[in-house]
Order: structure tokens, then sequence, then C-alpha cells
């Protein structure tokens, strides 16, 4: 043996290892290109079905999160007042539902109609915001 067949010994050893990562690569991505058109019409089914659903869904006020502009709310309860008090309800739109039930955002009515928004980052410092309560669009007067 020469030193010029261990070389292309080493060169064939490497051509068939870079050959068969490329052959697993190629099936690894077969595999995920089936996954996917399996997927594909189970997730347009559903997003399909949000939209339907978010089409007769009654919308309400407005959010009450500052600068949000969301008119599909729903109402809940915060703290701070009694569950007599009218002001004790919020209308939150989804996204914000979500912040506000996973803690990171915390809501308090205050006595003088505002809420108290209070941004609770990772980390960081919390945040606190005030704002007046947002009040529902009323019907116009007609002008004689």
């Amino acid at each position: 043996m020469t030193v010029i067949d261990l070389r292309d010994q080493r060169e064939a050893r490497r051509r068939a290892g870079f050959e068969q990562w490329c052959a697993s690569q190629e099936r690894a991505l077969a595999e995920a290109r089936r996954m996917v058109d399996v997927l594909t019409p189970v997730i347009e089914q559903w997003l399909e079905y949000e939209k339907k659903q978010r089409a007769h869904r009654p919308r309400g006020p407005a959010c009450e999160a500052p600068r949000c502009r969301d008119t599909v709310t729903t109402l809940h309860a915060i703290p701070g007042g009694t569950p007599d008090d009218p002001k004790a309800l919020i209308a939150l739109c989804d996204s914000h539902l979500c912040a506000v039930r996973s803690g990171g955002v915390r809501v308090t009515a205050n006595s003088d109609d505002t809420l108290t928004w209070r941004f609770c980052p990772a980390g960081a410092a919390p945040v606190q915001l005030t704002v007046r309560r947002k009040r529902g669009r009323r019907a116009r007067r007609p002008t004689l």
C-alpha cells in the first residue's frame, strides 16, 4: 500500500459518510413534508371554523385595555368592586384576557372610575398605568 491508496480510501470514506448524511436529511425532509401535507387541511379547516365563529360572535364594548380597540370582547370580574357594582366588570378581548389570566398583567378598579393596570415583565421593574374607563358608544340623538 502506498500513501496515495490511503488518501483515496480516506476520501472514499468521507464521501460515503457525506452521502449517508445527505440521505438521512432527505428522509427527514420527506417525513416533515408528509406531516405538513397531513396537517394543512386540518389547520385550514380550523381557521375557517374560527373565522365563522368570530363572525357570529356578538360585538360588545371596546376592550378596556390601554390602546386596544378590539370590539370582540367578553365581560369579566375584576378586583376592586363588589359583585353588585357594575364597575366590577371589565370588557376584555381574548389576548388581554389571556395576559390577565397568566398573571403578567394585573387590573384593579378604582373608586374614581379608573382602572389601574400593572404590567409585571420578567426580569424588569413593574410598570403601573392608570386610565379612565372606556365608555360604550352612545347612540346619537337626532337633531331637530
